[in-house]
């Protein structure tokens, strides 16, 4: 009994921290982005840096040998990462992090739409409601935003939504093999695969981006550091860690505390200012979020606890 609570301690500890260092991501990254490191060498460098620290993980983990048919499951998640990364990194050009936090929230209604298309997983009245509500919260993001705030712009919140997309299909295509391979096996080929695609649109920017040429600020190089350490490498460590001990439902709830960090060291930092839409939208999304990720339609699978 005491190492079950011991291991629940572990799994909401090992969640805890991979969202408060996900909600402190798109600060340390609008801090670099574009000004000190171009959106496709930021996306090269932080792949680089994952493929490498799941390499050297996987040095001290059993071994195991992917399977071809998988392989290519494995090569389509990996543009499917490239391109979560890429939008996120070319958002951060046009719009705060508030807002990119904001819509990335919506991630889990993205999911259930595109597995309901897809995969023809049933939809419940909750979970349709909690689709409303995120729309809703979308909506009042935006229209509330199209004049007067100069942290927002439509071209940003597009990006935000592409770089959903592109998480939503790397979810779904991995799906499969994530119950066949351990994750650092995944993530170490993934990370690979994606650093090699892009690394040639990558290498024309590397003159742009003075994090590269040795010429940037000392707090650059501390906040692409923690984007490339913590938020890539340590977090999608933590984050299958938690899997083990707690509910799917539980960790998801989680998430909710990443738009609520990001927004409030954003304000601090000066990098956004405070207005009345943005809690309000943010209620909307969370609890359409919390609508879906504690619903069961008839078919669903049964969560384990």
């Amino acid at each position: 009994m005491n190492s079950e609570l011991n291991k629940k301690w572990i799994g909401h500890l090992a969640v805890l921290t991979v969202y408060i260092i996900f909600g402190v991501n798109p600060n340390c990254s609008k801090a670099v982005v574009p000004e000190y490191i171009t959106p496709e060498a930021y996306t090269a460098l932080r792949l680089a840096v994952g493929a490498a620290g799941f390499w050297l993980i996987s040095l001290f983990t059993p071994k195991e040998k992917v399977e071809k048919r998988d392989m290519r499951l494995i090569i389509f998640g990996a543009v499917s990462l490239y391109g979560t990364l890429w939008a996120f990194a070319e958002a951060m050009r046009f719009i705060s992090p508030t807002y990119v936090s904001l819509i990335s929230a919506m991630s889990p209604l993205v999911v259930m739409l595109l597995a309901a298309v897809f995969l023809k997983e049933p939809i419940s009245t909750r979970k349709a409601l909690g689709v409303f509500f995120g729309i809703a919260g979308a909506l009042m993001m935006i229209l509330f935003s199209l004049h007067g705030d100069a942290h927002y712009s439509n071209t940003g919140a597009l990006l935000c939504f592409v770089n959903i997309l592109f998480y939503a299909a790397y979810l779904l295509i991995t799906r499969s093999i994530s119950s066949k391979y351990s994750p650092v096996t995944m993530m170490k080929w993934m990370f690979l695969f994606s650093f090699v695609l892009g690394l040639p649109l990558a290498i024309p920017t590397v003159k742009d981006s003075p994090i590269l040429m040795g010429t940037a600020p000392a707090m650059a190089y501390v906040n692409m550091g923690i984007v490339a350490v913590f938020a890539t490498v340590l977090a999608y460590y933590l984050l299958p860690l938690a899997l083990r001990y707690i509910r799917p439902t539980t960790v998801s709830m989680y998430s909710n505390l990443q738009p609520i960090v990001t927004a409030a060291l954003a304000i601090a930092v000066g990098q956004d200012v405070f207005t009345w839409n943005k809690p309000i939208a943010l209620a909307l999304v969370i609890f359409g979020v919390f609508l879906v990720t504690t619903s069961r339609a008839k078919g669903d699978p049964t969560v384990q606890k």
